[in-house]
């Protein structure tokens, strides 16, 4: 009786085991970032010119970071999976660069959804629900009119990424 109690227990928690790594599995897959340019995407503007990924240690607010994209003004359209889904960026520029930073535009196929201008000396974070859109379009350009010269001085990013099954507020 007392094995029989004991065999029942273990199965029961070798079961509960396997359902909690299936589902875990699951989650875990579902919330995988997609780096942007994992995405089919296409340039929009004359000068398009294809970011350059590829890590880079670089000072911004006297801290140092590890970007994954630099890109100077650019815009492009890309296709999205579908679903709940986010956009997350976080970028900034050098503390040895003497531009001013980026302003960022976001649109859901076709439709304007956030809009950021970031700040000088500190790495800026945005967050965008691009949930159930066909197409994501991206413009990043110089916030101001003085001191730009169509940027030849990249802008860097650390994080670029579509997450799955999230949404957010918004921009902030």
């Amino acid at each position: 009786m007392k094995r029989d109690r004991w065999l029942s227990g273990l199965l029961s928690a070798g079961v509960l085991s396997f359902t909690l790594a299936t589902v875990g599995a699951q989650v875990a897959q579902a919330q995988r970032r997609i780096h942007i340019f994992d995405l089919s995407c296409v340039g929009r503007w004359p000068n398009y010119q294809v970011s350059r990924i590829r890590s880079k240690d670089i000072s911004i607010g006297r801290e140092l970071y590890t970007s994954i994209l630099e890109t100077t003004p650019t815009g492009f359209t890309c296709k999205l999976p579908g679903g709940r889904l986010s956009l997350r960026l976080e970028y900034g520029v050098s503390d040895n660069d003497n531009i001013p930073p980026p302003k960022i535009d976001v649109y859901v196929d076709g439709n304007q959804v956030a809009s950021q201008v970031g700040k000088e000396g500190r790495v800026n974070t945005m967050l965008v629900d691009v949930s159930n859109g066909k197409s994501l379009a991206i413009d990043i350009t110089c916030s101001r009119a003085t001191n730009c010269s169509e940027s030849i001085t990249p802008y860097y990013f650390f994080s670029f990424h579509i997450i799955p099954g999230g949404s957010s507020p918004g921009s902030r």
